[in-house]
């Protein structure tokens, strides 16, 4: 019974850790998009995680790569759907399309 305890102890600490991990991502994710904005002058309607897979940072260390999707104007009456992806606490990528200045 010990031994069931102890896995179940594992498995729980496990999701407890991705679940950090991703909020952690999520934090970097929406701090780097609302930098980004402001600095163009955008307003940012939502942000949502597309993808999540394992990677290797500069370091060469394990982390997680995360692809997310924002929606965002710059006029307010038109939307556009930009990309952020984070690999670790680092900004790989933000690509927008081509949008209406105000």
């Amino acid at each position: 019974m010990e031994l069931l305890n102890i896995i179940g102890l594992l498995i729980l600490l496990t999701v407890f850790w991705l679940f950090w991990q991703t909020r952690l991502l999520a934090e970097t994710a929406k701090k780097s998009t609302n930098d980004y904005a402001e600095k163009y002058s955008l307003q940012i309607l939502t942000l949502a995680r597309i993808k999540l897979s394992p990677s290797r940072n500069s370091e060469g260390r394990f982390c997680w790569k995360a692809h997310y999707q924002f929606e965002f104007s710059s006029d307010g009456e038109s939307y556009y759907i930009g990309t952020i992806i984070v690999n670790g606490k680092n900004v790989v990528s933000i690509d927008t399309p081509a949008y209406r200045q105000p």
